[in-house]
This record gives structure tokens, sequence and C-alpha cells, in this order.
């Protein structure tokens, strides 16, 4: 008999002949035996307390049986191996990361099946899902540790959180599909959990420095003490210092909006062509505080950056995007009895922006001498609570249920400019605050309540089933019912079939409900949520240890799309029309011997307007990646990651060429082991410096689209104390 099998049923076996040997074996004894005889893992309270995954040595050993790309709470809200799941999932591991030298989150998440990383107007950076691409990517939802960063304003966290620092990421879940049934509004095509290190992981201090190109310069500090600090052997903290900086690369802009404008009003101020304006600088901080059951976390935010191009399409070099978030939340989990526990938390979030644009330059129309200007500002604040429980059900059944309620406030929201937004016209007083005539949004609440309940039941030893329910109330478009539905067939000990089903939602945010004084953008406060239902089928095989293929297929159906329409008076935000896809996902991974591995993954997507069957514009129907590590001695490791993507067609009426398909190498490679903890890791991104553009919208002047950065390079020295 294998030796660790050996172990982990002695373990289970000692676990259920002494049930109050410790408080964490009933929470093993809950991953422990079903009535068939068989076992799977199940950790009660795993949603946002999973941080670790391990709490006991009992579990250590348990899950030397599953290797840390193989596990997953995401799925439902406890921990289980991938393959048993039910969602189309991946999960990338801390040294992957490090591996692949990722700088932030995106760059991650652009190596995922199904995921493509964009380019947006202001300088922030977007998902593209599935086909399903947005400037604030609102329907995909991001958490940190089960905490959601999704912003009201933009429903969206890309406004922070698009360069999100990789150092304190244990693991990254990615699930592709519907997620609403669990986790509410934003989990329309996709839910991403950012599981960070704690204590045990760090245990001590790492200092990282770097710099590259485009005088990009980057410190971060990790720390974790579980050691008994303060002489409290149940005390454990963990935190991180994360510093950013970049003039970001200048590329080059053809033609802007400003061009048209010239053309026009017979002028000479565009600054096209001219260079993109896209510096950042960002500190990031974040604390874990635990002292038994009991645990604080909390997070800090500040970040400044560029235009990039501008608000308008028009270039500029007089505009600051000030942005924070910061939370705090609090939790107590606690095993009530052999088969029951519970996780209640309390939090409190808040973000704020602060965009100084220079929304057209100096001279613009013979009537702005120092530029067209505005400064809108707002602050949003969530205060909630949740109360989850597990209980194991008749052995055989992992229920899960909850509650959350949450109170959204906007306020301090203010405006001022030199021109009265609803004419264009300037005003006599030049820049001046006009929050109280024409301000462009409005002080609002939103109280949100919410049920679910989730059965995760293992029917014989092949075959299990999920099916959950959510219900979410707003206070200000009413309420939503998302189900979903999973069956897992293992066919054999290596392979599985999924059949899933799922609903899910996107709430309005606060800038498509109560947006005033802006004809070009106005808000709705009758919207509708945006509403999809997907089906997926999913099979995997494992072929021995060496090899693991996976392919699935997917379909999907949006309604009640929420999209700006022209109206009386200007452009409304409506919901409107639908959206239609289909698609196939293949993804090949091997390993060869420790250290050295390789993976390839297809991606199709076909999605289409709903009412005239086209296709949706400025995403590819193909792309795919491919990568190679290779771990060449204890003390060298070589990284190569190609990312493919077919062309992008255009919208329909815009006469543009379509995007041209690209291919892009990225090469890392990694020094570790040669003096006692250090490690150096240097990476080139675009190796053959590819010029490459993402999409920019039909009609708003930016003719070659929005540039990427061609070849550029990071080097990164880091210790641990």
């Amino acid at each position: 008999m294998n030796i660790r099998l050996f172990l982990i049923l002695c373990i289970s076996l000692f676990a259920l002949i002494y049930p109050d040997y410790s408080t964490a074996l009933p929470v093993l004894r809950q991953t422990g035996k079903y009535s068939d005889g068989t076992t799977d893992i199940f950790f009660a309270g795993g949603s946002s307390e999973d941080k670790k995954v391990i709490t006991s040595k009992a579990e250590e050993e348990m899950l030397l049986f599953f290797e840390e790309k193989d596990l997953i709470v995401t799925a439902t809200k406890h921990a289980q191996s991938v393959s048993k799941a039910p969602a189309i999932a991946t999960v990338i591991t801390a040294e992957q990361i490090r591996n692949i030298g990722a700088r932030n989150l995106l760059d991650v998440l652009k190596i995922v099946p199904g995921i493509g990383v964009y380019q947006e107007f202001v300088g922030l950076k977007t998902v593209e899902v599935r086909g399903i691409k947005t400037q604030n990517a609102e329907k995909v939802l991001i958490m940190i540790d089960g905490h959601r960063l999704n912003d009201p304003f933009y429903a969206g966290a890309m406004q922070i959180h698009d360069d999100l620092f990789v150092e304190n990421i244990k693991r990254v879940e990615i699930i592709r599909g519907p997620g609403s049934a669990l986790y509410g509004a934003n989990a329309f095509v996709a839910v991403i959990n950012v599981i960070t290190k704690e204590a045990d992981d760090i245990n001590g201090i790492q200092a990282t420095a770097g710099g590259g190109s485009f005088n990009t310069q980057r410190y971060n500090i990790l720390f974790g003490n579980s050691t008994g600090s303060l002489g409290m052997e149940k005390f454990k903290v963990a935190g991180s210092f994360d510093f950013y900086k970049t003039d970001g690369p200048r590329l080059l802009v053809e033609e802007d909006a400003q061009t048209a404008n010239d053309k026009k009003h017979g002028t000479s101020v565009s600054m096209a062509p001219g260079k993109t304006d896209d510096w950042r600088e960002k500190y990031d901080f974040n604390l874990n505080i635990s002292y038994g059951d009991l645990n604080f976390k909390s997070k800090y935010v500040d970040k400044k950056m560029g235009p990039y191009i501008g608000a308008t399409y028009a270039l500029n070099n007089e505009s600051t995007q000030k942005l924070k978030e910061m939370f705090g939340e609090i939790s107590y989990k606690k095993s009530l009895t052999d088969d029951l526990s519970m996780v209640a938390k309390g939090y409190i979030d808040q973000f704020e922006f602060d965009k100084d644009w220079e929304l057209f330059p100096e001279g613009y129309r013979n009537l702005y001498p120092d530029g067209m200007r505005g400064n809108p500002k707002a602050k949003e604040r969530t205060t909630g609570a949740e109360l989850q429980m597990d209980y194991l059900f008749l052995k055989d059944h992992a229920v899960t249920g909850g509650g959350v309620y949450e109170r959204v406030s906007q306020f301090d929201v203010a405006q001022s400019v030199n021109f009265n937004p609803n004419t264009g016209a300037p005003l006599s007083g030049g820049f001046q605050d006009v929050s109280n005539t024409l301000n462009y949004n409005k002080a609002v609440d939103r109280d949100v309540g919410a049920l679910y309940i989730q059965d995760d039941w293992k029917i014989i030893k092949s075959l299990n089933m999920t099916l959950g329910i959510r219900h979410d109330n707003y206070s200000d478009f009413g309420g939503t019912t998302n189900p979903r539905a999973g069956l897992i067939w293992s066919f054999t000990d290596d392979g599985e079939i999924k059949l899933l089903y799922g609903g899910a939602f996107r709430a309005p945010n606060f800038q498509e409900l109560y947006n005033i004084n802006n004809p070009s953008v106005l808000g709705n406060k009758d919207l509708k949520p945006e509403k999809i239902n997907t089906y997926e089928v999913g099979a995997g095989y494992r072929f021995g240890k060496s090899l693991e293929a996976n392919i699935n297929y997917f379909y999907y159906e949006i309604r009640d799309v929420i999209r700006l329409t022209p109206a009386t008076g200007g452009n409304v935000y409506n919901n409107s029309g639908g959206t239609d896809a289909d698609g196939v996902e293949i993804e090949f991974k091997t390993g060869w011997n420790e250290g050295s591995y390789g993976y390839a993954n297809y991606s199709y997507q076909n999605a289409r307007d709903k009412d005239t069957g086209i296709a949706l514009a400025e995403v590819p129907k193909h792309r795919g990646n491919i990568g190679l590590n290779f771990g060449i001695n204890r003390y060298l490791n070589a990284n190569a990651n190609l990312f493919l993507s077919e062309s992008r067609e255009r919208a329909s009426g815009d006469t543009r060429s379509s995007l041209p398909s690209y291919a892009l190498l990225d090469l890392t490679l990694t020094g570790k082991n040669f003096y006692k903890t250090a490690e150096v890791r240097a990476a080139i991104r675009n190796l053959f410096d590819k010029k490459y553009a993402d999409p920019a919208p039909k009609g708003k002047g930016v003719t070659n689209d929005f540039p990427r950065a061609g070849i550029e390079f990071m080097i990164e020295a880091s210790y641990r104390f």
C-alpha cells in the first residue's frame, strides 16, 4: 500500500475514534467518509477563510494527495479537487506565477484559456472572457480571499486592480462561467478569486526590489509570523506592502478626437501625432491578523495614473486620475458540532475617485485657452455582513447556506468644470465647482439582501451532483433569482465528465442608473439587471502522472444587455437586445521531471448579437497559449510563453481594416539557491518587439487604435529573512 495512503487512512480513522482530539479534527471529519465508503475533501467555512487551506497537521496529510494546482475553493465554497469541482476552472499557483515572471494579476490571467487582456482608452486594462469585453470588466467578479473588489460606480474592479501585484498571491482560482448562485452580482461570465499568503506561508520577511523599461520601479515587502508572537500561540500576523511607479510606454497615436475637431473648426491644437501618457504610481498595503477562530484582514490602495489617451479620446498631458480603496473585514469561524460549522463576518469597503481631466487640449474650438477641463469626484461605502452555515447531512450531502446584507452609499459627489456639461459652452466664471447646479451624478443609497443554499451531493462513488440557488433583492431595481446545477461523472479514477448549468446577473451600476447633466451619457433609474444562462459540458482525463487533457464546450444566452442608446436629449442607458455565444476550450498539461512542465491551450469563441446574428466585434474567434518551463538545475529556471491571437473584426459600419493577428513571446530566467534565500528574476516581454494594438471604438477619432508596448524588460531580486 502507498505510504501516503496508509497515513491518510490512519489519520482519518483516528479522527473518527477520537472526535474531541482537537477543534480542527471535526473539520477533517467533514472531509471524510461518505456512506458509500469513499472520501472527498470538504472544509467548512472555506469561502473567505481558506487562504491557507491547511489548518491542521491532519488536514495537511489529507492534502498530500492534492497538489496546490489541483485544489479549488471558489467553485463551491469548500475545498475540493479541480477535476471534481462543478465548474470549468483553472488554478494558477505561486510557483507558476514566479516562473512566468508575472508583474501583476493580468499577466497571470492571460495564460488562462478563454481569457484575453486589453488596453482601454483612459489607461486601465480590462479582461475579455469567452467573447465578452467591456471597458470595466463589470461582468467579471474579482475577489481577494473571497472578499469582492468590484466597486459600485463602475461595477468592475479594473479601476484600482488592473495592476494588482502578485508577490503575496498563493494561488489564483479562475472559474469561467456563472457564479451568481453563490456570489451574487457580477459573477456573470467569470469569477476570479485571489488567494493570498498568510503567516505560515511567509514565516519571516521577504523583500523584493526591481526595475525595468519605462523607468519602472517596484519595491515589495512580505511579512508573516506564526510562532506565537506576544506570548499567544494562536496569534498569527501577515501582511505586505507594495510600491509601484512607472512612466509607462510612450506610444504613437497618429490621430485622435481633436484631429477631427481641428478639421471642423479650422484650428490646429491636436497633440496628434503624439505619444500616450501612461504613468502610474501606486501604494498597496495588506494586513491579516488571526487569533484562533477570529480573523481580521484589511487592504489599502492609493493609486495615481495618467490619461493614456484621455477621457474624450483626445491626447493631453495634464490629466491625473486619483483612486483609493480600503476595506476591513472581521470574521469568526467555528465548528458547532461534528457535522455543523459556521462563518460569520462583517466588513466595510470604501472606494474613492478624483479625476482631473483635461478633456480637450489648450485652444479647443478657440474657446478654451487652457483646455476644456472637468473634475468629477465621488466616494462609495459598502457596509455588510454575511452568515454562512455548512452542514454534512447524512454523510453524503455537503450543504452550504447563508445570508448577506449590504448597505451601499454614494456620497461626496462633486464636480468642477469650466464648461456647461449640457451645452459645451464656456462658463463665464472659468473653472468652478458646479456640484449644486450641474453635478454629473448624485448621492444615493442601495440596500442589498440575499439568501443562498447549495447541496453538494455524492450520489454514488462515481457520481456527484451540485444544486444551488440564490435570491438577491436590490432596493433600486428589485429582485433576481439565479440557480445552478452540476453533474460530475467520474467514469474512471483518471477521467470525468461535467454537465453544468448556471444563471447569473449583473446589477446596473451607479453610473448607468444616476448619471445626469451629460447628454452623451445619461443614466436611467428604470434599468433591469443583465441576465445570462450558461450551459457547459466538460471532459477531462489524466494519462498517468505526465499528461492531462481537458476539453470544454459552452453555450450562453445574455438578455437585457445595458447599452447606451440614442434618445431625446442625448444617449441614455437602456436594456437593449442580447448576445448568444458558443465555443470550445481545449487544454493540455504535461510534466516530465521535477520543475519542468509544459502546457498548451486553444479557445474558440463565437459570440454574436442575438437579434442580427452578427459576430461581436473587436474580439478574436481563435486564441491560444503555449508555455514551457525548464527546471534546468537547482540554481536556474527558464520559462517561455507564446501568446497567439487571431485577427479581430470591426463593428458593423466601421470601414477600417480588421486588426491583424499576432504572436507574442515572453521569456523569464530565474536564478535561485546560489546564496541562501536570494532569488533573481529577469523577464522580457514581447521578445521580437511585435507591433500590435487593441481596438478603439469607431467614431471616436483614434483611427489607428490603442497601441500596445513593444519589447520591455524587468529585473527583480528578492531575499527571505
